[in-house]
């Protein structure tokens, strides 16, 4: 009889700790579960966003965002695009539409309850209220500050649990970056190159905290508009005349159907740049005797994909002698092939 008590009092000590054990497992995975459930990302703004539970619809109201996303893999959770995305982009020509670059269609969004709205900063903030009142996650993307882009990359990863391959790319671009910085940090400021950097409209051009003067920065050079007031300021010939940069560099808009991918015919960018170069007393400017006025595609330059393209051509432009190793049309064909899965043929540059 004392066996048969001894054999049942262990039995049940034995269920006592198998059932201690179970529930410890319980209660690691409710903590576990929950931190998962209320983790945060800062966007592009500063602002924490709770992450959310699913990421399985999103809609899209920022080119260069969708551009991203569809490089890490995310693309199929993509429902809707604003209207020039849908124009420049052919993989979003069957996707919705709600609203502009600027201006989101407030309740077709909210109809359609996507589980995130992807933005820049742009949007209209009262806009951005409504739609964050009617419980639509809102968060900001920019992707066209250099300085920011690796930061960007790895958020919009941890986003769509798409970590390894934002990581991937986030280290292609930081790679060809940081050649640049180590060829160039030795230059002496007296020794920099002037830049002059236009944007698509005549004699538009760019100063502080803006993409185009970081390019400019970052590949080595000083932007002569660096110090105006205004982040996009309008200048006049005269102007560009007194500051007489050493190189010129110039971003064609894909309205004129020159330049970009697809296009492999000359004529037209060549007619743009002999415009250019032509402006009434531009002869006189050393970027134009020295040949050392470029070209960029709309989509080289401030854009997450031609952001490193369109520096590693400005670098080459200022400085040729520290990068006769490195072709960037190349990087560029490695970027199309490795992150879009397409192989690169166009006018990127020119001439």
């Amino acid at each position: 009889m004392t066996k048969k008590i001894v054999l049942i009092v262990l039995m049940t000590v034995a269920a006592v700790l198998l059932l201690t054990a179970c529930n410890r497992t319980e209660t690691t995975q409710g903590p576990a579960n929950t931190k998962a459930a209320s983790a945060t990302i800062k966007d592009s703004t500063g602002r924490e966003i709770k992450l959310p539970t699913k990421m399985r619809q999103v809609i899209v109201l920022n080119s260069s965002t969708y551009n991203m996303i569809t490089a890490i893999g995310a693309a199929n959770t993509i429902i809707g695009v604003n209207d020039s995305t849908q124009q420049v982009e052919p993989a979003a020509a069957n996707l919705a539409v709600f609203g502009t670059f600027m201006q989101p269609n407030v309740e077709k969004i909210i109809e359609a309850r996507p589980d995130a709205l992807l933005v820049n900063s742009n949007i209209n903030p009262a806009q951005i209220k409504q739609l964050e009142d009617a419980g639509i996650t809102v968060i900001f993307f920019e992707f066209y500050l250099p300085s920011i882009l690796q930061d960007e990359i790895l958020t919009l990863g941890k986003l769509f649990n798409k970590e390894t391959k934002a990581q991937k790319y986030a280290d292609f671009i930081m790679k060809y970056q940081n050649i640049i910085e180590n060829r160039v940090k030795d230059i002496k400021p007296e020794d920099k190159a002037t830049v002059y950097f236009e944007g698509y409209g005549d004699y538009g051009t760019v100063a502080r905290g803006t993409g185009g003067d970081e390019l400019v920065r970052l590949a080595g050079g000083i932007n002569i508009a660096g110090q105006e007031n205004i982040k996009y300021p309008k200048v006049s010939a005269e102007w560009v005349l007194q500051k007489n940069p050493q190189v010129i560099v110039k971003t064609v808009s894909s309205k004129y159907m020159a330049m970009g991918e697809g296009y492999t015919d000359k004529t037209a960018v060549k007619g743009i740049y002999d415009n250019i170069i032509s402006r009434p007393g531009w002869n006189e400017l050393s970027a134009v005797k020295k040949n050392k006025v470029v070209l960029l595609a709309s989509d080289i330059g401030t854009t997450p994909e031609g952001s490193i393209i369109g520096m590693l051509y400005m670098a080459k432009a200022m400085y040729p002698d520290k990068f006769t190793d490195i072709d960037p049309y190349e990087v560029y064909k490695q970027v199309k092939k490795e992150f879009y899965h397409v192989d690169a043929k166009g006018i990127i540059v020119y001439p």
